[in-house]
């Protein structure tokens, strides 16, 4: 027994060596934001909504990388995109969430983890975040910060997504733009998600934010649900059906599309209203001004009991009486983004959505020389 405590007693230090956290790194340097100023007639339209980003008196000291898990080709792009910024700008902190530093101890020894269970390093430490992966990689993102979130610059990995304006073969300049502060940057809409009892008393998990949508949902009850919906404490209608999505513009293009939602353009500030498979055909997607609160309510007389979703994360089964309060959040998500947002925009929605396209004449480019496919 004695042999088997000191084996454990001399382990622990090597094991705990390559742990390298954030408990020194210094609290992050504080961005100035302000509204870009546009250089012509279309960017001025829509400059006031768009913000320039630059780090007065010094370069960031730390960035949080996120990775999609479980693909090799991102593994790679991560320790590329590591080993760059090392190399490059030595004062800088890489930070990777402490599965993924597990994984790279090794062949990247001078990045850094938090804490075990220490989530508030992120906020504290984190001057601007990389995502390499899909639109749920970006997503993940909102998770871990639950106020302000740091600028968020996303990859894509070959992969279409709405989130994602930069290829990660790009990313030396579009990271040295960020850096240097020269970057634009978008805001994101997020909402703010609570779970109420039938009494009225809040969800011990208290408030939740939310990039895409809230959606209650009947899920796996083979009874269509009955919903009441409540606009600033106003019965806006019931619903019976298989649930309803409040979304922002961003998620726009996920669910709530799918939903028959409308695709909504990411600087107006708006909430959806899309129900899912209503069984009345009036009840038809409405868009709310961002200053509206929304109350989902499961009816005290429905059939069947609901479960909450929150950008698909499960988030629990509402009874009857029970109801989830959604309105916008303090905090948007400031994202990096292309310079000409109008006409990254209305690319997107052309490749990725082949948006109004016809499907008489195939042989045919409906946009003529300016067809976005051949580009």
């Amino acid at each position: 027994m004695l042999a088997v405590t000191r084996r454990l007693f001399r382990a622990a230090p090597r094991a705990q060596r390559w742990l390298a956290t954030t408990s020194d790194i210094p609290t992050k340097t504080q961005p100035t934001i302000a509204r870009r100023a546009g250089s012509d007639s279309n960017t001025d339209r829509e400059a006031d909504q768009q913000f320039s980003l630059q780090w007065p008196g010094a370069t960031p000291k730390t960035v949080l990388i996120i990775k999609k898990a479980n693909d090799k080709q991102v593994d790679s792009a991560l320790a590329s995109i590591s080993r760059w910024l090392h190399r490059e700008y030595p004062q800088i902190n890489l930070v990777l969430e402490p599965p993924v530093h597990r994984q790279f101890r090794h062949t990247l020894p001078f990045t850094r983890t938090i804490p075990l269970g220490v989530h508030s390093e992120y906020a504290r430490t984190v001057d601007f975040v990389v995502t390499l992966g899909g639109d749920g990689t970006f997503l993940h993102v909102s998770s871990l910060f639950p106020t302000q979130v740091p600028p968020i610059i996303p990859f894509s990995m070959g992969t279409l997504g709405f989130l994602l304006p930069f290829n990660v073969s790009d990313f030396q300049s579009q990271l040295r733009r960020v850096i240097e502060g020269s970057a634009t940057l978008l805001p994101r809409m997020r909402l703010m998600y609570a779970k109420y009892s039938a009494d009225g008393a809040l969800n011990e998990r208290g408030l939740l934010n939310i990039t895409n949508e809230a959606c209650i949902h009947r899920g796996t009850y083979p009874h269509l649900t009955t919903i009441s919906c409540y606009l600033n404490d106003h019965l806006l209608t019931t619903s019976v059906g298989d649930g309803i999505i409040v979304g922002t513009p961003t998620g726009s293009t996920a669910y709530s599309l799918s939903a028959g939602g409308p695709i909504v353009h990411p600087l107006v500030s708006s909430m959806i209203v899309a129900p899912v498979c209503p069984r009345s055909l009036s009840f038809r997607p409405l868009m709310l001004p961002s200053s509206s609160i929304v109350k989902l309510q499961v009816h005290r007389q429905s059939r069947g009991r609901a479960t909450a979703y929150i950008d698909g994360r499960d988030c629990g089964e509402l009874l009857q009486g029970e109801c989830i309060e959604i309105k916008k959040s303090p905090y948007p998500l400031m994202c990096v983004n292309r310079d000409d947002l109008a006409a990254g925009w209305a690319l997107d929605i052309n490749q990725l959505l082949k948006f109004n396209r016809t499907f008489s004449y195939p042989h045919e480019a409906p946009f003529g020389e300016h067809d976005p496919d051949s580009e």
